[in-house]
Order: structure tokens, then C-alpha cells, then sequence
């Protein structure tokens, strides 16, 4: 049976989570040991591809093989990023090789199978073309994507899980990329989120 996951595609660093036995969420350390993995990609004269700390570390010595940020491109069909062997690669492509790179670390850690669905979060300024774009990029990397949840919402719902306290909570989410925030209230573990918004 495969294991679904939470993934944070973020614009500098992302992260990949399950729901532990304790019933806690647990951010999954990757193949480096690190708990964050950058969201860069390196893209090799021989055609292969690093992802994540060797690829940002390259970006010293390989400036124009490297690509960062990509998220803030994410829905734009005019973005290509060009690759040194003459393939040219789109938002939600770059975005996919980090995905999937998540994915294969998160199976190599938990070794019980294929990591085969996941909830992706997103900012909150998002429209409908960047949410599409970051599910596809989710498809493209082998991921059936169930959902694609604003960055502080889950943030506010997982600070709701943890506090199992009653009330009105206001969560910030400082990004590398953006500024979000979102409301909500939680009364007898019911979870009503009253407004969120970012911007970038």
C-alpha cells in the first residue's frame, strides 16, 4: 500500500512530512540527513540532474546550469529555463525534479513502499493557474496530488492539532518568497478558517 505524505514545495527550502504513530506530524529527514532540502536544481553537461545542497552548492561554480526560485514563476507559460544540454525545461518540469526528489528521500527513509499521494501547500496569494501548475508538477513527479492547501492554513491547522486548545488563532508564514497569513477559529476540534492572504 502506498504512503501519502505533506509536502512544503517552498520557494528557497522544501519538506516532505508524514503522520506519525503518535499522530504527530514529522518532517522526514532526506538522503543528506537534513530535515529542509533547498528547492534548486542542477542540471549537468552530461544530462543528469542534482537536486537540492550539491545543486545550490554548483551554483558557485556552474552559475548558468542552476536554477532557483522557480516557484515564483510557477503558471507562467512564457518561462523556460535552459538547460546546458539544449533541452529547455518549464516552471512546473523544474518544479517536478524537486518533488520527486522529495519523494524517492521520503522512500528511502521510511522504506515501507512507494510514496504515491501527497497534499502540497502553496501560498495564499495563488490563483487558479499557479495552483494547476503546482498539481501538475505534483502528477509529473509521480504523485497523485489530493490537495493543494494555502501555506498558513496548514500551518494554522497543525498549530490547531498540536495546542488542542479552543479559540481564535492568527498564523504568520514567513517564506523565503512570500508573506502569508491566515485566521481561523477552533471550537470542539472543529476548524473554521475565517480569511487568509499573502502576498509575494
Amino acid at each position: 500500500m502506498g504512503v501519502a505524505v505533506g509536502i512544503d514545495l517552498g520557494t528557497t527550502y522544501s519538506a516532505i512530512s508524514i503522520l506519525g504513530e503518535s499522530g504527530r506530524a514529522e518532517i522526514l529527514a532526506n538522503r543528506e540527513g537534513e530535515r529542509i532540502t533547498p528547492s534548486v536544481v542542477y542540471f549537468q553537461d552530461d544530462g543528469s540532474v542534482l537536486v537540492g545542497t550539491l545543486a545550490k552548492r554548483s551554483a558557485a561554480v556552474a552559475p548558468l546550469d542552476v536554477v532557483g526560485f522557480v516557484k515564483r514563476q510557477m503558471g507562467n507559460p512564457d518561462w523556460r529555463f535552459d538547460a546546458a544540454n539544449g533541452r529547455q525545461f518549464s516552471p512546473e518540469e523544474i518544479s517536478a525534479l524537486i518533488l520527486k526528489r522529495l519523494k524517492e528521500d521520503a522512500e528511502l527513509t521510511l522504506g515501507q513502499g512507494a510514496v504515491t499521494d501527497a497534499v502540497i501547500t502553496v501560498p495564499a496569494y495563488f490563483d487558479d493557474a499557479k495552483r494547476r501548475a503546482t498539481k501538475d508538477a505534483g502528477r509529473i513527479a509521480g504523485l497523485n496530488v489530493l490537495r493543494v492547501l494555502n501555506e498558513p492554513t496548514a500551518a494554522a491547522l497543525a498549530y490547531g492539532a498540536e495546542s488542542r486548545r479552543d479559540g481564535t488563532i492568527l498564523v504568520f508564514d514567513l517564506g523565503g518568497g512570500t508573506f502569508d497569513v491566515t485566521l481561523l477559529t477552533v471550537m470542539n476540534d472543529v476548524y473554521d478558517v475565517k480569511a487568509t492572504d499573502g502576498l509575494h
